[in-house]
């Protein structure tokens, strides 16, 4: 019988594709853990524990639904479309496991998350889903915030 890798290299061979993605796309991040702040409080960040790793950002596009009303009866429910940011991170990247509540900033933005998610693929990656912590910077990817300069009126 014939099959598609005959060494039974596959798993190596993902490793090393996921390996290829992460130096095109990786880009720096800090994982900082938490530790709980008691029932019913905040989670407490461990800076002294935080660590630089390298993982790739991207924001999946999602549509979700918006306010309805009814029309006739009839639920009228608009779609709105937005990004889902997650991370991905190689089995390798971090000392310890992640968690939920652990925060990650992206140092290019200086935008800080918190996992919500953690998903391993079983090969080669973990897919982290997250949710942004304060607002989104205004100089990000393709995004440039230029200074208007001031209208002077009169002579």
């Amino acid at each position: 019988m014939t099959t598609l890798f005959p060494e039974n290299n596959w798993r190596d061979l993902m490793q090393n594709t996921w390996a290829a993605i992460e130096a095109t796309m990786g880009e720096g991040v800090t994982v900082t853990p938490v530790r709980s702040g008691g029932v019913n409080f905040p989670t407490i960040p461990e800076p002294e524990k935080t660590v630089t790793a390298t993982a790739v950002f991207t924001r999946k596009a999602t549509s979700a639904l918006g306010g309805g009303r009814l029309h006739n009866m009839q639920a009228i429910t608009p779609l709105v479309s937005t990004s889902k940011p997650i991370f991905q991170f190689g089995y390798n990247a971090l000392p310890f496991p992640l968690r939920q509540y652990y925060r990650i900033k992206l140092l290019r933005t200086g935008e800080i998350y918190e996992v919500t998610d953690i998903k391993a693929d079983g090969v080669a990656c973990i897919t982290v889903d997250v949710v942004q912590l304060g607002r989104q910077k205004i100089d990000g990817p393709g995004i440039v915030a230029t200074p208007v300069p001031p209208i002077v009126m009169g002579p």
